[in-house]
């Protein structure tokens, strides 16, 4: 339990002392001089110092696979909050990301998810839905990576849901690949539900991506359950 609220302090100093500088500064740096992604190795290292506190051990394998000059969707199973920063310092992309417009709440998130292309989605609300998944392939066609978890949540049992189609819709638009990404064991370290931390190995897979084209809206539904089926039997369960 210590360590669980350890987590919460060390979250907390990363955000004063690095993130909020980074921003300001990266704010400044585009406006003025048009300079983009400054903000990435600032999110990255911390995204890695979260992952110490929180004892996690990180493996990742499929590297291989990746173009480090093709933009990506990655899709993958969410078991904990560790997935993101995990997914986001660990697979040598600077990677944006499809997120709750509830995270817009916290002001320095607000200020920093235009840097980082964070895509906020209100799940809510058809239109603005529709317009969040425009903007989402817009940023894909610039050549910028996206994640998602198209769960839409944690699972507490490493049971894989069913995914939601909004980011495929994003890769169909912008005709950019998928990279399934297989998540597993960081249900083992930070549980969902649960107020302890327990230090322990977890693991990145990347699968070879998949092409988007051929697919459209209409067949969408194809794509997604060929992505699913390539993650979820390669997650550990309960």
């Amino acid at each position: 339990m210590i360590r669980y609220y350890w987590t919460f302090v060390v979250a907390g100093l990363l955000l004063l002392f690095v993130g909020f500088p980074a921003i300001l500064t990266g704010h400044i740096l585009r406006k003025f001089f048009g300079v983009e992604d400054f903000i990435f190795p600032f999110a990255k290292f911390g995204c890695r110092t979260y992952l110490r506190a929180a004892g996690a051990r990180v493996h990742v394998a499929g590297l291989e696979h990746l173009d480090r000059n093709q933009a990506y969707a990655f899709i993958a199973n969410h078991q904990s909050t560790l997935d993101p920063p995990m997914i986001f310092a660990c697979l040598g992309h600077n990677i944006g990301a499809i997120a709750k417009k509830e995270l817009l709440r916290v002001p320095l998130f607000k200020q920093g998810f235009s840097l980082a292309h964070v895509v906020p989605i209100d799940r809510s609300n058809r239109e603005r839905a529709i317009a969040s998944t425009r903007r989402g392939a817009d940023e894909l066609r610039r050549g910028h990576s996206l994640m998602a978890f198209p769960e839409g949540t944690r699972t507490v049992d490493g049971r894989v849901k069913d995914f939601k189609k909004g980011v495929f819709y994003m890769a169909i638009e912008a005709g950019v690949p998928i990279a399934p990404v297989v998540v597993n064991d960081t249900r083992l370290v930070m549980r969902k539900g649960c107020k302890r931390v327990v230090p322990g190995d977890v693991y990145l897979e990347v699968l070879p991506p998949v092409s988007t084209l051929g697919y459209t809206t209409e067949n969408a539904e194809e794509l997604v359950e060929r992505v699913r089926a390539l993650i979820a039997p390669r997650v550990r369960t309960d």
